[in-house]
């Protein structure tokens, strides 16, 4: 386990969006991507700027992932879209299986570039059918590939490429699945761990080289670590109560952008005394350590 010095979280960008998602890491480029999933930008910013840039306006988006042919895949409302670099918006799946696609609340792209994203299918006094794990494959075409979840969020891959995790937000779990990269398939679900409700929700998730799991904690006020064995090794506080995804970053790629959300949200799933008058968030922050991630995979369908 690798010992490591880590910086205070500084607030990066100053913001106040409703609930600010999907922070993307461009090593190429050297640049942060994220969207405030409840409005309708997409947002930039490059290493060592003093300010952030609108990338694009009048898109909906509730997560995103680079695209290997420049510019970013999306999931949102209805479905899956490629943003061109052009600023173009090219329609990728609407459909699976004679039905539409709604309601997609995250999404990652895998090593060969198929993209897998998660409905959300839960509102607080209203009963839904449980959502869906979608899985595009590189010809567009959906499928679905897991049932019964109500708020899919954060999804990644263990470094040797054998096991695939995904969150389902209002149970408190975390997931763990046989990946097979060759047909894309998941298999053998079993839980990994769950939040205990003092933790907070478990939200957007990323790994690290060395295998850990990094979460972001809506009503937990920082992101926790987890060893592959879903052992808690670490939590790092944050002034926003609200962070909602994270990812690795930086030349060295030993940085952490968070994402947060200043919505008001009032629900029995928040911990014990949870403190509404809080700051929520809204803005992104910033960690700087020795832990090193890994580059985030391209979206190639």
């Amino acid at each position: 386990m690798t010992t490591d010095t880590q910086s205070s979280p500084v607030l990066l960008i100053n913001q106040s969006l409703d609930c600010g998602e999907g922070p993307v890491w461009d090593v190429h480029g050297q640049q942060l991507f994220w969207t405030d999933s409840d409005g309708d930008t997409i947002f930039s910013w490059r290493e060592g700027a003093k300010e952030h840039s609108v990338l694009r306006k009048g898109v909906r988006a509730a997560s995103i992932t680079l695209h290997a042919n420049g510019g970013l895949m999306l999931c949102g409302p209805k479905g899956f879209y490629h943003l061109q670099e052009n600023g173009d918006v090219r329609v990728v799946a609407e459909m699976c299986d004679g039905r539409p696609i709604e309601y997609v609340n995250d999404i990652i792209a895998d090593p060969l570039g198929r993209v897998f994203g998660g409905q959300e299918k839960f509102h607080e006094g209203e009963v839904y059918d449980p959502g869906f794990l979608y899985r595009i494959d590189l010809d567009g075409c959906a499928s679905v590939v897991e049932e019964g979840l109500h708020i899919s969020n954060g999804m990644a891959f263990s470094p040797d490429l054998s096991t695939f995790y995904l969150i389902d937000t209002i149970p408190r779990k975390v997931y763990a699945y046989d990946y097979h990269l060759g047909s894309g398939s998941i298999s053998n679900r079993r839980v990994l761990l769950v939040f205990e409700q003092d933790q907070g929700l478990p939200d957007g998730m990323t790994v690290d080289r060395e295998g850990f799991l990094w979460i972001a904690s809506w009503f937990g006020n920082g992101v926790l670590r987890f060893d592959p064995e879903g052992r808690l090794e670490r939590t790092i506080p944050l002034p926003a109560a609200q962070t909602s995804s994270l990812t690795f970053g930086g030349k060295e790629l030993n940085e952490i952008f968070v994402t947060s959300a200043a919505t008001f949200w009032i629900s029995e799933l928040a911990p014990r005394g949870h403190d509404y008058d809080s700051d929520r968030g809204g803005g992104v922050y910033h960690i700087k350590q020795d832990i090193v991630g890994l580059p985030e995979y391209q979206a190639r369908v």
